[in-house]
């Protein structure tokens, strides 16, 4: 009989923020709903390491493309930051990840300008077959 591989659940918070001088109508903030919900989860995966426990994105308008650019910051516990990766949203954009659980994610509200996400990331390990 076959052991049972665990599922590793991973849990990040994401903090999220417009920069002070990028305007955004309403439209806009409502697709950056859906761009931290559905489009910068999955980008990020590949990016996160051991040590990450959140990331904080400022949203800035980009220079060359017009476009919003999000400035990622990957934090430890102490809030040290290990990386910061700007993301294009050109980048983000249809990025499919197997581990994003975007069922078990949630919004957990705005504290000090910031809006506050809870990730959750599902590990399977693969299984390999024997021959």
């Amino acid at each position: 009989m076959a052991a049972a591989r665990q599922v590793i659940e991973r849990r990040i918070i994401l903090r999220t923020r417009v920069a002070d001088d990028y305007q955004l109508t309403k439209i806009g903030l409502k697709h950056l709903q859906h761009v931290f919900t559905v489009w910068l989860p999955p980008a990020i995966f590949d990016d996160l390491t051991d040590d990450t426990v959140g990331v904080d994105v400022v949203v800035r308008k980009g220079h060359a493309s017009g476009r919003s650019v999000y400035n990622a910051y990957f934090v430890r516990e102490d809030s040290s930051v290990i990386k910061v990766t700007d993301y294009d949203e050109d980048r983000i954009t249809g990025k499919v990840c197997k581990s994003y659980d975007l069922r078990g994610s949630e919004y957990l509200g705005e504290v000090d300008g910031f809006d506050y996400r809870l990730l959750l990331y599902t590990i399977r390990p693969t299984t390999k077959t024997r021959r």
